[in-house]
């Protein structure tokens, strides 16, 4: 169990209040701590104009995950009035978010397409940073979609549910290597 003054929410008082959050309330609270920093805190390297690769992080197994969180958010998303199902798509959204914050740090890993080579001529760089825009697309749409997972707009929901899963598509339709 979670308590947090009244005092630390900014509200002041001459005594000494308390909400005592439950598990539902202390997993939105994460969920909103989480949208508002997240993002900033995986792309912080990106400030300093360098990329460098984290050793633990593997662009493939990152987005694997995006798109296994992406799936599981399918059956929450059809009826998010179902008892959990709209904090369970808000939970898998910020897991998404991470994930693709993640893969712009480590999107140097991935190789220029074959099919996309007489495209960009040999330039990694030029691929990268294509990738990386596209990434971004991504994080910001997973984001839109748990701002309103969280604030209760439902219809707003499935609008930025379908527009990241668009961007899913057209992202493996421009980068994904052919099987």
């Amino acid at each position: 169990m979670v308590c947090i003054s009244i005092e630390s929410l900014g509200e002041h008082r001459s005594d000494a209040e308390w909400i005592v959050m439950n598990p539902s309330m202390q997993r939105r609270a994460f969920l909103v701590a989480g949208a508002i920093s997240i993002p900033s805190i995986a792309l912080a390297s990106g400030a300093t104009g360098r990329w460098e690769s984290n050793d633990g992080m593997e662009f493939h197994d990152l987005m694997k995950q995006a798109g296994t969180h992406l799936k599981s958010m399918r059956s929450h998303m059809e009826d998010l009035t179902a008892p959990g199902a709209r904090d369970e798509a808000a939970f898998l959204a910020n897991q998404v978010t991470i994930l693709m914050a993640q893969c712009i740090v480590v999107a140097e890993q991935v190789e220029v397409p074959e099919r996309s080579a007489d495209k960009y001529e040999g330039e990694k760089d030029k691929f990268i940073s294509k990738l990386r825009m596209g990434l971004a697309d991504s994080v910001d749409a997973s984001n839109a979609l748990l701002s309103a997972l969280l604030a209760g707009k439902d219809e707003r929901a499935v609008t930025y549910y379908g527009k990241l899963r668009k961007e899913r598509k057209d992202g493996h339709d421009a980068f994904k290597e052919d099987d």
